[in-house]
């Protein structure tokens, strides 16, 4: 704000104070703040220099702004109507949460700026990256559909729709630097991470499209699906937090996964890494290939081992009451047994080589896992059921929805071989139910004890959790992009946004000892909402629990009900800056 000195006709000088401003154009504006009366009737009300108390005054209006103990004055009229063009009208404070993480944890603004003397494009691709996570997290859309929101992104976006999805090629070609690098930012800001167990696991994404490309791929679908899917790999440290990912095309079987995985996160294994690594995945994962990669590099493995699916030595010792040690209340009994096992691996000669790895079995019954299991086979026979009344088993044979029913080679009015009927099958109903509650899971890990090993594969949940999120939450599929430089960007963005929610998960539980949901993390978040009252100002009115401890694990106040131009600015340089 500054003082105005207008020279009238009649050669009085009249006083306002006055303030500028940036229209929505960006352009230079300014407007009358209070009128203050002309000199000579000022001074006959007793101010002896008006012109040297209105300056001061203006001086102590500019500090209590700053403070931020200005009252805020806006003048609308009744008669006002909303403006449909007004893009500024909303302003999404809480993506300075966000951004916060984004540079002071992941150090993502940093690995940018030593890039920028040697970037060939005339945008600036972290600011995309940057609305690109938020809305991720806020309101998940398309690329598209950010950048028509950007007007109420807190940070000026001055790029194009077309400089959206070049940048999406300029981060795919630097995305194993960029993740390396928010690993090695992560850790010099909140200290070494615990890599011991690493959990790992394989999903799929499908895409509203029809034709196959080499990379989109019709595969086994997770929601059994016939659209083309992408396959991703994630890995988790011991504390659930996103460490890296790689993608495969979606016929890729999940059992092939896992050793180009660790190829693609070496940082992290093989005989050359600090420390020994323990590799947690589930029994689609338990193969022997996997097996050696893990033990021969001087590292571990624990893996689920299916009982109903199991050979006929195996099958047998989980199923022989041989050995269990139960609880009191008998709802739960685990043995084990350690030996060796043998696995196959490819050598210099290009041959397969049978090799010997330690190996520790871990059985366990549960009273609940057999009741569920009962419960869940109750479902299948019924359907199995319902497809042999309706005759279409043959066509609901092959999904497991239906396995019960069994094709009968036999005529079904004289008894004669050569038509083919439709049965239940109660020979494979019987032997399922002997499986009933009983779980093993095989690791490299003899010295481990039989509860740490099983507690070691239950950490599991975190990762299917996290595969709900990106699926859910964060709405990462269907997959709208089609280049394959854009998918993989698209999972970038979605690793990374995934990597914040959980850092924000975990600081907030920090903070108030309650872990919130990455649904409510996200509703609070895009509910900080600011609503335009001038050109300078917007008015806030969403306030939780939740959007305090978010605020104050990054050092944002979301508390306030107005948040002026200047603090807006403030607080976006401020997230930029080295946490404290």
């Amino acid at each position: 704000m500054y003082l105005r000195k207008s020279r009238k006709k009649n050669g009085r000088v009249y006083l306002t104070i006055v303030e500028g401003y940036r229209d929505g154009r960006g352009k230079n504006m300014s407007r009358t703040v209070e009128s203050l009366g002309y000199v000579d009737d000022l001074e006959r009300s007793g101010i002896a220099d008006p012109v040297a108390h209105f300056t001061a005054e203006c001086a102590r209006r500019n500090e209590a702004r700053r403070a931020g103990t200005e009252p805020v004055i806006a003048k609308i009229s009744p008669l006002q109507r909303v403006d449909k063009r007004d893009e500024g009208a909303r302003l999404e404070l809480g993506a300075a949460v966000v951004d916060a993480y984004l540079n002071r944890d992941l150090g993502l603004l940093s690995f940018f700026e030593r890039r920028r003397t040697a970037r060939k494009v005339g945008f600036d691709p972290y600011r995309v990256l940057e609305l690109l996570v938020w809305d991720r997290i806020a309101h998940p859309s398309s690329k598209k559909g950010a950048w028509e929101k950007r007007a109420a992104f807190p940070r000026k976006c001055p790029f194009s729709l077309d400089d959206v999805y070049r940048a999406l090629t300029y981060l795919d070609d630097r995305r194993g630097g960029l993740v390396a690098h928010a690993n090695a930012s992560l850790e010099a800001a909140r200290g070494p991470r615990d890599t011991r167990v690493l959990y790992y696991d394989v999903t799929n994404y499908y895409f509203e499209a029809e034709g196959e490309d080499g990379f989109r791929m019709r595969g086994v679908s997770k929601e059994h699906r016939p659209s083309p899917i992408v396959q991703m790999g994630l890995f988790l440290d011991a504390d659930g937090i996103p460490l890296d990912y790689a993608l495969f095309p979606g016929n890729v079987p999940d059992v092939s996964t896992l050793v180009p995985a660790m190829d693609a996160a070496g940082v992290r294994f093989g005989p050359d890494t600090p420390g020994r690594v323990v590799v947690v995945a589930d029994r689609g994962l338990n193969a022997s290939a996997n097996i050696a990669r893990c033990v021969l590099d001087g590292n571990g493995y624990v893996f689920s081992q299916s009982v109903r699916g199991a050979d006929r030595e195996l099958k047998s010792w989980v199923l022989s009451e041989e050995g269990y040690a139960a609880n009191e209340a008998g709802t739960y009994k685990v043995k084990s047994r350690v030996g060796e096992k043998a696995v196959y691996v490819a050598g210099e000669d290009g041959r397969r080589h049978r090799v010997m790895v330690p190996v520790k079995q871990v059985a366990f019954w549960s009273r609940d896992f057999a009741e569920r299991s009962r419960a869940e086979r109750a479902k299948v026979v019924e359907k199995s059921l319902r497809a042999i009344a309706r005759g279409d088993a043959a066509r609901a044979y092959e999904r497991s929805s239906s396995r019960y029913a069994r094709p009968v080679p036999v005529d079904p009015e004289t008894g004669e071989v050569g038509a083919t009927a439709w049965a239940l099958d109660e020979a494979r109903i019987e032997e399922d139910a002997r499986c009933d509650g009983y779980y093993c899971i095989v690791t490299s890990e003899q010295d481990m004890a039989d509860g740490e090993v099983i507690d070691c594969y239950r950490g599991l949940w975190r990762i299917e959790e996290s595969f709900r999120v990106v699926k859910g939450d964060l709405g990462a599929r269907p997959v709208y992009c089609s280049t394959g430089a854009h998918i993989r960007a698209h999972f970038l963005v979605c690793f990374l946004a995934l990597l914040v929610m959980r850092l924000m998960q975990a600081d907030v539980e920090r903070l108030t000892g309650s872990r919130p949901s990455a649904g409510a993390v996200r509703e609070a978040l895009a509910n900080v909402v600011g609503h335009r009252l001038d050109a300078g100002s917007w008015l806030f009115d969403y306030r939780t629990d939740l959007t305090d401890a978010l605020g104050d694990a990054v050092g944002v106040d979301l508390t306030r009900r107005v948040a002026t131009r200047g603090r807006v600015r403030d607080i976006m340089a401020s997230v930029r800056k080295p946490r404290s």
